[in-house]
């Protein structure tokens, strides 16, 4: 007989900062970023940024990466035990003003990756606004996922296997 899958409430502003806080290790920063369109999903190694919640990184304007996120902005990023939803969106050019900020960001992360690449010809900013995140547990369970819904802003626990 299966077992019914139990799901725990969790505080969704506590959720929030450990996800915020993980983004904010450094160890965390390259990830695999899973982009698709016409029935085609690739991934591929991308050095992330942060600025709280959102997600940036810098590539080649003409990249398959980018043809595909100007076709289907819903992209996934993950690496270890957490799995990133989110939607995608180009910026601009990595030294255009309207980037600015957002290059500072990453300059301010990384700024030896920054100045190999800045000066070649359409490297762009893509942002990413996470909408979904998934974790280990972040109690001793081993059993269950913790859940962050960005867009509905609830946070919980369930259980992924039944022994």
């Amino acid at each position: 007989m299966e077992e019914a899958t139990a799901r725990r409430h969790l505080d969704f502003q506590a959720q929030r900062e450990r996800f915020v806080r993980f983004l904010d290790n450094r160890e965390n920063r390259t990830m695999v970023l899973a982009t698709s369109c016409d029935n085609r999903v690739t991934a591929r190694y991308v050095l992330v940024a942060s600025q709280g919640l959102d997600m940036y990184f810098f590539t080649w304007g003409h990249s398959r990466k980018c043809d595909q996120i100007r076709k289907n902005p819903r992209v996934a990023l993950c690496t270890g035990q957490v799995q990133v939803e989110g939607t995608a969106e180009i910026l601009g050019g990595l030294t255009d003003e309207v980037t600015k900020e957002s290059a500072a960001i990453l300059i301010n992360q990384y700024p030896g990756a920054v100045a190999r690449w800045q000066d070649r010809p359409n490297m762009v900013i893509i942002r990413v606004r996470p909408t979904f995140v998934m974790t280990g547990a972040s109690s001793t369970d081993e059993r269950s996922l913790d859940y962050l819904d960005l867009e509905n802003e609830v946070a919980y626990s369930e259980s992924w296997a039944s022994y």
